[in-house]
């Protein structure tokens, strides 16, 4: 297995190009990636390689994807994908160009109070999604709040939030401590349980940090501090720095109590009093500038001065059911009926202005899926938005073959009008029966299965006595059964099979031999001197050449040695007697008895070629001239 570092510059799932990494934590690391597929940069969070080899950490981490895919809010980063590439498992995430709030901390200090106000907003606009979605964050902290340099504040690294649900069951191990000391809320140290309560204690925190430029309290250790959580309350910021209302205090106050019971029922309710504190609290200064030196989420930031903006301030994203609380509204101070209109037209703009800043000026993306291209478009018009195709595709269960596959972002995020939503078109279902190509030769097979979407095909030879070659015997998968159009699909094709030896067989012997093998034979006949009269010389094709079921093996059959038909030379003179022979290819023996003509000659008939013929001479020739005397043999004509 790769180490996390010798990650920078490979591809995972054949997908992310790591480019640099960005960050690392106690459970991952966090790298700056390139999707290859929908051509844009993004985060990835790869669990370490010792937590990767834990199944209850992985199935956290998975966890964590599913639940905060389901959150579709401005303020929260989106998860795009999660998967598993030997054996890193990873999160790919919404790559945001940007500040850390601590990066703003730690160059600028405390904020004024309106200013860590305006920031706070956004922060629980993100968590009041959650909470209503029974999602708790468990580690909310300046490194996890990412400002755009456009002004916009995210909440990230949902790595600890877990379904109510299950953290009810037990998700979470006794006694482990799920979140940063400093932030904890007692129930968290003392009963590892946290709900939405805990993110609004979390929270209070925050907002103390930002008022006065450091956290409640301060120790050796994790451990020191949580102790202080447990046992001492959280101070009131104006008892650290002056210039903080005491409407502000109280807010901090109500959201650190110690029992759970007496802080704002979620984050909902924590924006909906800190609103109220906002709405008429005066212009003290110049607002927290909106630009300031951009830096990837992770890296170290420079210090930054807390010089003149202008009259920018950060975006609040503000959800209208943001800003119901579970509890009753707190006591309220008796006034006079003038203030109690202005309060009210003030709370009412307000509430039209962070309804129009998170809902009214954004659009909703449709549902895309299993539309045609064309219809996706007009949907998208009819909306205010924009489209793209991407260059890829995707197999879908839910989309036919040139549909809408997916989208991003998906159907029900809220984005700007004019922006651009990417559609992924469908290729089909990614498993296809297998359709039946038994029988069919191997190229028409091929084109059958091409057809299908079945792209990946090879070929078995194998010996067949009943198909001829490239004939299609049987697929893997059989017919009929899912196939997988990633996969490969195996033909048996028939190669024929290898003709039996006959040579040395008797003519009939050979002859059953083959048309066994459903072969057919032709038999040709062949003098020869060295095989006997009956026997197969030789044949083609040669035993152990390939033929298919129906072909013809030709025989050559011996006839034995070759006989030439010896003519009468009764009567004639041996010269010419002798040289009719020889031509004929016999070897003449002449016998010389008396005269010069043939009286006799054997052997009479047909003899073979090559053979001796013996002839005697008479005086007279004819048919019944005889042997003549006793005189001796002469060759001489």
């Amino acid at each position: 297995m790769t180490t996390a570092d010798s990650l920078v510059g490979a591809t995972l799932d054949g997908r992310y190009f790591v480019e640099s990494r960005i960050a690392g934590g106690g459970m991952a690391t966090v790298y700056v990636a390139h999707d290859q597929r929908l051509g844009r940069r993004v985060a990835l969070k790869v669990m370490h390689a010792s937590l990767a080899a834990d199944p209850q950490f992985v199935r956290r981490f998975i966890n964590e994807a599913h639940s905060v895919a389901k959150l579709s809010h401005p303020n929260v980063v989106q998860v795009f994908d999660q998967g598993t590439d030997q054996g890193h498992v990873y999160l790919a995430m919404e790559y945001i160009e940007g500040r850390t709030l601590r990066d703003l901390l730690d160059g600028r200090g405390r904020l004024a109070p309106r200013d860590a106000l305006q920031l706070l907003a956004p922060v629980l606009a993100a968590l009041g999604a959650a909470h209503r979605a029974g999602m708790v964050h468990r580690d909310v902290k300046p490194e996890n709040v990412l400002l755009t340099p456009d002004g916009r504040v995210k909440v990230a690294d949902f790595g600890l939030a877990r379904a109510t649900e299950g953290a009810n069951q037990g998700m979470t191990s006794t006694g482990a401590l799920m979140g940063t000391a400093g932030y904890l809320a007692p129930e968290q140290i003392t009963d590892s349980t946290a709900d939405a309560r805990s993110d609004v204690y979390a929270a209070g925190i925050l907002l103390y940090e930002l008022l006065t430029g450091s956290q409640p309290y301060q120790g050796d250790s994790p451990i020191a501090v949580a102790y202080q959580h447990v046992n001492d309350d959280v101070p009131a910021p104006s008892a650290k720095v002056g210039g903080v209302p005491p409407e502000v205090d109280a807010l901090v106050v109500a959201a650190t109590r110690h029992d759970p019971a007496e802080r704002p029922a979620d984050a909902g309710g924590f924006l909906a009093r800190l609103l109220e504190v906002l709405g008429p609290m005066p212009e003290t200064g110049p607002n927290m500038p909106l630009t300031y030196a951009t830096a990837a989420m992770g890296h170290d930031s420079p210090g930054g001065s807390g010089g003149s903006g202008g009259n920018q301030t950060l975006v609040v994203d503000i959800d209208p059911a943001d800003l119901q609380p579970r509890e009753g509204p707190p006591a309220r101070r008796t006034r006079n009926y003038p203030m109690i209109l202005v309060g009210a037209v003030v709370a009412a703009a307000l509430l039209a202005f962070g309804w129009w800043m998170l809902m009214g000026r954004y659009a909703e993306v449709p549902e895309l899926v299993g539309m045609s291209e064309d219809q996706a478009l007009g949907a998208l018009r009819d909306s205010g938005l924009k489209m793209k195709v991407s260059d890829d595709r995707r197999y879908s269960d839910d989309a036919d073959d040139g549909e809408i596959a997916a989208a991003d972002p998906g159907v029900g995020a809220s984005i700007l009008p004019n922006e651009i939503v990417t559609v992924t078109l469908s290729k089909g279902p990614q498993n296809v029966p297998m359709p039946d190509v038994v029988g069919e030769s191997a190229g028409d097979a091929r084109k059958t299965l091409e057809d299908a979407g079945i792209t990946d095909i090879k070929e078995k030879k194998e010996e067949s006595f009943d198909q001829p070659s490239g004939t299609v015997l049987s697929t893997d998968p059989p017919a009929e059964e899912e196939a997988d159009r990633e996969g490969t699909v195996t033909l048996s094709v028939a190669a024929g099979f290898e003709a039996p030896k006959v040579v040395g067989m008797k003519e009939g012997d050979a002859r059953s031999a083959l048309e066994d093998s459903k072969l057919k034979v032709d038999v040709v006949q062949e003098s020869s001197d060295d095989v006997a009269k009956g026997q197969v010389m030789k044949q083609d094709p040669k035993a152990g050449g390939k033929v298919d079921s129906g072909d013809t093996v030709t025989i050559t059959v011996s006839t034995g040695p070759e006989q030439v038909k010896i003519p009468d030379i009764r009567g004639m003179k041996v010269g010419a007697a002798k040289k009719k022979l020889e031509d004929l290819g016999f070897k003449v023996k002449v016998n010389r008895v008396i005269g010069d003509r043939v009286g006799e000659f054997n052997p009479k008939g047909e003899a073979k070629k090559g053979a001796e013929v013996e002839i005697w001479t008479s005086p007279f020739g004819g048919r019944d001239g005889g042997r003549g005397g006793n005189r001796g043999n002469d060759d001489d004509d």
